[in-house]
């Protein structure tokens, strides 16, 4: 089972703008960056669709372990984030064609609404890592002094 870990209270200002930063410089010079600013990170493969009372979050990581898995969800992002290992022997190989990603990665998904944390379900089977994130139930406030018209 893969733990999910909820963590309350959003990002730093200062640590957003620093990650939309080192995006930017990203996208200009071609190389990868994590959000720690470490080069050689990798996205993989992220599918987000939603139905009427969920979003549902599918990742295809082939190869990685269950263990190596990291899965939060902070405020409004999903993040995932893992590892994939390097072959035992690739040291001593000689590629023709390469376009495996090994090493760190990660990818953040923006929920677009709240999400029922307790509810929350991920399930990691053959290379496709499928989180079920459930809606929650809206919350009806009543201003005080104000009367209900069904009374």
């Amino acid at each position: 089972m893969i733990l999910i870990v909820r963590r309350r209270g959003r990002r730093e200002r200062g640590q957003i703008q620093q990650d939309m930063e080192m995006a930017f410089r990203s996208l200009f010079s071609g190389t990868r960056t994590a959000g720690n600013g470490q080069l050689g990170c990798w996205r993989p493969p992220v599918e987000v669709f939603e139905l009427e009372d969920s979003l549902q979050v599918t990742v295809e990581i082939g190869a990685v372990r269950e263990e190596d898995l990291n899965v939060e969800i902070d405020d409004s992002v999903l993040r995932i984030a893992g590892s994939r290992p390097f072959p035992e022997d690739s040291r001593r190989r000689l590629y023709h064609q390469t376009g495996i990603p090994y090493g760190e990665f990660e990818a953040e998904v923006f929920l677009p609404f709240a999400i029922a944390l307790d509810d929350v379900e991920a399930s990691y089977e053959n290379g496709m890592l499928r989180i079920h994130l459930p809606r929650a139930q809206a919350t009806r406030i009543v201003p005080r002094g104000s009367e209900d018209p069904a009374e």
